[in-house]
């Protein structure tokens, strides 16, 4: 029970988050994020999910704790835009790769994933073997 209630916390912590950031017609939360979205073209699940999981690197997804995984899919897979089109097995591989991310590399491996995403991934830098991201 106390993992469901916990779980239950974290998503109206997240959600109270991302209504903070909206604006709209409907109040907080009616319209699109503040700052324009998150700044990644669409693209199928399958593609968000081999990034992840190239950036992300060798190591097992499983050793993610709970509480990232909550984080991935609110603040990351959710807000994807092309998120409402990707099959459930797609957004749980996606969950779980981009809470490895998270684990690994913190914020830094949002904006890994972001710039790879989006096509501007630079050499070295963000790179997971470079040694230049840090391990938020």
């Amino acid at each position: 029970m106390a993992e469901a209630v916990g779980e239950a916390g974290v998503r109206e912590l997240v959600a109270g988050w991302l209504a903070a950031e909206r604006t709209g017609e409907d109040g907080p939360g009616g319209g699109e994020p503040a700052g324009g979205g998150w700044a990644v073209p669409p693209a199928a699940g399958a593609v968000v999910v081999a990034a992840a999981r190239r950036l992300a690197g060798d190591g097992p997804p499983s050793a993610v704790p709970e509480g990232l995984r909550l984080v991935a899919e609110a603040l990351v897979v959710d807000e994807h835009p092309s998120a409402g089109a990707w099959t459930a097995r797609e957004r749980a591989e996606a969950v779980t790769w981009v809470a490895l991310l998270l684990h690994r590399f913190g914020e830094d491996g949002v904006t890994m994933l972001t710039a790879e995403l989006a096509g501007q991934g630079e050499p070295g830098v963000g790179d997971p073997g470079s040694g230049r991201a840090s391990a938020g």
